[in-house]
């Protein structure tokens, strides 16, 4: 059987398929079968990823193998997701959050645009697992899960020209991935990025998604997401719903908190199930305390 794939234009791409993306999936497929053959790898979600998951739908590539090779994806605990930011706003992969195929290049929560000569996208991986980012001082850091060791990713300077952009950039990518995960039912893919959007909230005002919640979960990111990742969302709602059990503290009292969550406890810089004395104060203070001490 002989494919004529010269017109064959995956979703959201303006030319035919690369013979590298058939390649990566030619490897994928006979790695089953032909122990010289080995599947492609990839550390990130990146855009080459994303190209060989859009031939691999589009060329109905068989359950038993997207499955394995969701399964070897996911099985990284070093998986990141890449986040490419311009100086004149976000560029986001997966497609347009308003709808349309994954594919589309156009993203969620683009930032805007600005006079004088742009500078160059900058390429930012953000480790899926066991790393809470944030803004302070003008550049971006990160703390390790469960150390709670920190260390900055981009000075200041560096950072300058992308950080008004850079949080529609993070939620257009993490957008443009939920949506095809979704699309291609990646279960375990999903939750994997589901589990990053709720690590990254420990950071609050000062995280890399902070007040993007709206820009990550459109529409048509809800529209396909697998059904049981939706009822497991419904259930953990009507068990552990929030409003229910709600109480306000006064503004002058002090709270003794238990870190029961491994986020938290690193957050803080303390052991999991540490008791610490909090106050009301901008996590921001709280931060450049910690990082003085």
């Amino acid at each position: 059987m002989n494919w004529d794939l010269s017109k064959l234009i995956l979703e959201g791409q303006s030319s035919p398929v690369s013979s590298a993306v058939v390649l990566q999936w030619l490897d994928l497929v006979y790695s089953r079968i032909d122990r010289e053959r080995r599947p492609p790898k990839f550390s990130s979600l990146s855009e080459e990823l994303r190209s060989l998951l859009l031939f691999m739908d589009a060329v109905g590539t068989c359950g038993p193998v997207l499955d394995a090779f969701e399964a070897s994806l996911t099985a990284l605990p070093s998986l990141a997701l890449a986040v490419t930011v311009g100086g004149g706003g976000a560029e986001g992969a997966g497609g347009n959050a308003a709808g349309g195929a994954p594919g589309g290049a156009d993203g969620a929560g683009g930032g805007g645009g600005g006079g004088g000569e742009a500078p160059p996208p900058a390429h930012i991986e953000l480790m899926l697992c066991d790393h809470i980012y944030y803004l302070v001082d003008g550049g971006l850091g990160s703390m390790s899960i469960p150390s709670g060791a920190r260390f900055e990713m981009v000075k200041a300077q560096e950072f300058a020209p992308y950080n008004a952009y850079f949080r529609d950039a993070v939620a257009a990518a993490l957008e443009g991935w939920l949506y095809l995960a979704g699309w291609l039912q990646l279960v375990a893919l999903v939750r994997r990025l589901v589990q990053f959007y709720k690590g990254q909230l420990i950071s609050t005002l000062i995280g890399v998604i902070a007040n993007r919640t709206a820009a990550v979960f459109t529409r048509r990111v809800l529209e396909c997401l697998p059904r049981e990742v939706l009822v497991e969302g419904f259930l953990t709602g009507c068990m552990n719903d929030p409003a229910v059990g709600q109480v306000t503290i006064a503004g002058s009292s002090k709270l003794h908190v238990n870190l029961t969550s491994p986020e938290t406890a690193a957050w803080f810089v303390k052991e999991r199930g540490a008791q610490i004395e909090a106050q009301q104060e901008e996590i921001g203070q709280v931060l450049r305390q910690l990082d003085a001490e």
